[in-house]
């Protein structure tokens, strides 16, 4: 089984991002491989929440998170509950990783911070990309969260499958 590691914005997406991660996620499932996401909102929550809906148990996902989980949901809660961010959004988060969590403890690592900077996001995408195979991104206007991790995959020569780009007026 090969890892994918699917990237994204967190922030702004639409239906066209969302149905093509979705449909992305039903792929790589159905050929027998895994998702790897880094539990954020956006393109990684509907990764997450697909691959939940195929596979309850989360046997087919690697959730890394860059902080312990509380301290991530309440940063979630505090640093990025703004527009188009909602609270319902964050809410939805919180319940889609508890879930997970619930399932199979293994499939949602961690890391081992409470206050959480900008280099605990930017280690985090240096754990997903070393315990994946390929990579799809999903990057809105040159998100550049999107492109610190392509650029971690490409310099470790991982294989970029799949790179949507999107341009969403804002």
């Amino acid at each position: 089984m090969k890892w994918i590691l699917f990237t994204g914005t967190w922030k702004l997406t639409n239906q066209e991002v969302e149905n093509d991660v979705r449909e992305a996620t039903r792929e790589v499932l159905s050929r027998g491989d895994g998702i790897v996401t880094g539990g954020a909102t956006g393109v990684d929550y509907f990764a997450m929440d697909e691959a939940m809906r195929l596979y309850p148990d989360a046997s087919r996902l690697k959730v890394i998170i860059p902080a312990m989980f509380k301290s991530y949901v309440y940063d979630y809660h505090t640093n990025w509950t703004i527009a188009p961010i909602t609270t319902e959004n964050v809410n939805n988060l919180e319940k889609l990783l508890q879930k997970i969590k619930d399932a199979n403890p293994e499939s949602l690592s961690e890391m081992p911070n409470d206050i959480i900077t900008q280099d605990h996001y930017n280690d985090r995408h240096d754990e997903e990309v070393k315990i994946s195979d390929e990579v799809y991104a999903f990057q809105v206007n040159n998100s550049t969260g999107t492109q610190d991790t392509i650029d971690k995959a490409s310099k470790s020569g991982l294989p970029i499958v799949l790179h949507k780009k999107y341009i969403i007026e804002i």
